[in-house]
């Protein structure tokens, strides 16, 4: 398969619309783009009428299609990919960045005349403090964290020494 076709959900952000500059091996195109009558179709219709106009998958954030045996059996029969988003529904650009973290390793991995499903659930990783990484560096290095700290802290007269020489009128910084 030379390029794939795939139709975004009526419930799915825009934001992938037109990422074939990034991805060349895929098309990107919204339903109603397709035809102005798919965002009146169930899911199951949607899907057969997919097929019927030979797109290879659809992106959808309604993950909770997959709980649907009708749209399943819809999925299974017509071999489509569905890349279902679960979770980020109110997020438009959390749920297209996971789209795109996840479709170039996807696209490798899809065989044709079989269906896939791709159930997209992104992290959303807590933070940890800094000194966390700080201790396992300093572990990798076996030596003790709070001495090499002390090793390679920033001063206060660093702190204050300016790194960039100052503006000149075509080199404005950011405004604070």
């Amino acid at each position: 398969m030379a390029r794939f076709r795939f139709a975004l959900d009526q419930n799915f952000p825009p934001l992938l619309s037109g990422v074939e500059t990034l991805l060349p091996e895929v098309d990107i195109v919204a339903i109603r783009d397709i035809d102005h009558r798919m965002p009146q179709l169930d899911d199951r219709q949607l899907v057969v009428a997919l097929h019927q106009l030979d797109w290879h998958g659809l992106i959808t954030n309604n993950y909770k299609m997959l709980w649907q045996p009708v749209e399943i059996a819809a999925i299974l029969k017509t071999k489509l990919t569905v890349f279902a988003v679960q979770g980020l529904g109110d997020d438009p650009i959390r749920a297209a960045g996971a789209v795109l973290l996840e479709l170039p390793g996807a696209l490798k991995r899809i065989a044709p005349r079989k269906s896939h499903v791709f159930l997209v659930n992104p992290r959303n990783p807590a933070p940890r403090e800094a000194w966390d990484y700080f201790r396992e560096a300093a572990e990798r290095r076996k030596v003790d964290p709070d001495r090499l700290y002390k090793d390679v802290k920033v001063s206060e007269a660093e702190l204050r020494s300016p790194v960039l020489s100052p503006s000149s009128p075509d080199n404005e910084p950011f405004p604070t």
